[in-house]
């Protein structure tokens, strides 16, 4: 059995960033290098996200994240707040894998 950690770092945070992804893109129509720029990651990366090159539990996973709270985090994303996405990140993540994980702990005085 994976551990809370493993679990967050090749489930959760990929799943978070697609619901952040898409909502950036569809909802405040960033383009793929904004996005990637707000994100910490790269224009291919982003890509792939958007067209759907990733494992299906992880879309599973994002669209059962809740819209409200990725919305949330989301504008101010897109409003120019880059230390929303890693907020957003650790908030959600401590939601779907309570492990006690000491990031979410010190993030939780910058949430949403």
């Amino acid at each position: 059995m994976a551990s809370g950690y493993e679990r967050a770092t090749k489930e959760i945070i990929p799943a978070v960033r697609y619901a952040l992804i898409k909502t950036l893109n569809s909802k405040y129509s960033q383009k793929e290098e904004e996005i990637a720029d707000s994100l910490g990651m790269t224009q291919a990366a982003i890509s792939k996200y958007i067209n759907g090159k990733f494992s299906d539990k992880i879309k599973s996973i994002g669209d059962g994240i809740d819209a409200g709270i990725v919305d949330a985090y989301a504008e101010k994303i897109a409003a120019g707040n880059k230390e929303m996405a890693n907020v957003c990140i650790c908030t959600i993540c401590n939601k779907l894998n309570s492990f006690g994980c000491s990031f979410s702990k010190a993030e939780s005085k910058t949430s949403v």
